[in-house]
């Protein structure tokens, strides 16, 4: 598994500079929850806790205010605050009520830092 680094908590890409990664051509996505980890630019490691969260056990931590919320999409692996958290997890209950667009799909992960923080990562992909 490889850890992806960022250049700061809230605006995170696949690489430390800003590029992505690539591999013989092609880019490679950063996928916390498939990894298992990630790692912020502080260098704490978030390591995920259990498998992908079921419906029950993400609900569970998307009601809790003290949640670090972050959002894996394509290149991008950003915290979200205030109105964007909440419009995230709106989307996210849309989809677990069956009422997201075609194709849309979330995976979401509950990981903890070496403090005890939390952070539901939210995997997006379309």
């Amino acid at each position: 598994m490889g850890q992806k680094k960022s250049r700061q908590f809230d605006e995170t890409s696949a690489r430390g500079d800003g590029a992505p990664e690539s591999s013989g051509g092609w880019l490679t996505w950063p996928r916390p929850v498939n990894d298992r980890e990630w790692v912020d630019v502080d260098g704490s490691a978030w390591r995920m806790r259990g498998g992908p969260l079921d419906v029950k056990q993400a609900r569970r931590l998307m009601k809790r205010p003290d949640v670090h919320v972050v959002r894996a999409y394509e290149l991008n692996v950003t915290e979200v605050r205030g109105a964007q958290r909440d419009a995230l997890l709106a989307r996210v209950e849309e989809f677990f009520a069956g009422n997201a667009p075609p194709n849309s799909e979330f995976e979401l992960g509950d990981f903890r830092d070496q403090n005890h923080r939390v952070m539901l990562m939210v995997q997006e992909s379309c």
